[in-house]
């Protein structure tokens, strides 16, 4: 049990497999997702990293009574375990050079919600679904879950996910949150193929570039990538195969 890691090619899978607790995080848990999550993106050769489950849960959530234990020992054992092994986590994600797929074929609830949608693209499976959780247990969203739906279905998707027991994949979709499918896994696995076949540096700027919200920092940033690439010696023979592809096989 534990973070399971499944190299495919270029691609990362990292695997959630505490099936006895549904894959929720305290902070054991989380320290070695973050440990897990540092090791993959920041490998040269990794395109993609995905994150799954085992079991019937993508995520449960927070490990309620490991939470309640750290509570036990006042605010700073709280504030620094949260800052440390919890929002680390999402950190990490955000950190990342490379695009971070979920993968959701089961409940991500709460801590697993803001974990399914922190990334590049979360799939949602015909068994997967979404749910705040927060609230009901007088608590927020303290890793970024208001502002990771927020950023994909604007303000309004806030308060329709607060109000709602769960999000099945079709209605996450709708609300912009996510992609329906019958099994999130091998979607994931296939988008991630894909994006790992294209150039690696173009990747990454794109990825970069996409958490860029600001326009005028955007387009200083494309600046900078698109005059390094086409000025760089990969360009003009990508442009020539492109132009003649029988010239160029």
């Amino acid at each position: 049990m534990g973070v399971l890691t499944s190299r495919h090619a270029d691609v990362v899978e990292l695997i959630l497999d505490w099936p006895a607790i549904r894959n929720a995080l305290g902070p054991s848990e989380g320290r070695e997702l973050r440990l897990a999550l540092e090791a993959a993106t920041t490998d040269p050769t990794v395109a993609a990293v995905i994150l799954s489950s085992s079991g019937k849960a993508f995520c449960a959530g927070g490990n309620l009574p490991e939470i309640v234990r750290l509570a036990e020992g006042g605010e700073d054992a709280v504030r620094t375990t949260i800052y440390g092994e919890f929002q680390g986590i999402f950190r990490a994600i955000t950190k990342s050079p490379v695009p971070i797929i979920a993968a959701v074929n089961g409940p991500a609830v709460g801590f697993g919600c803001d974990l399914a949608l922190a990334g590049e693209v979360t799939f949602i499976g015909n068994k997967g679904w979404l749910a705040q959780g927060w609230a009901k247990a007088g608590l927020i969203p303290a890793t970024g879950g208001t502002l990771y739906v927020a950023r994909r279905g604007g303000p309004q998707a806030v308060w329709r996910l607060l109000g709602a027991d769960r999000v099945d994949g079709a209605t996450a979709e709708q609300w912009g949150l996510a992609i329906a499918c019958e099994d999130a896994r091998e979607d994931a696995l296939a988008m991630a193929a894909t994006l790992g076949a294209l150039p690696r540096a173009g990747l990454r700027a794109v990825t970069d570039l996409a958490r860029i919200s600001d326009r005028d920092a955007h387009l200083a940033a494309a600046l900078t990538y698109q005059a390094d690439f086409i000025t760089g010696p990969d360009f003009a023979i990508r442009a020539r195969a492109i132009i003649d592809p029988k010239a160029a096989g």
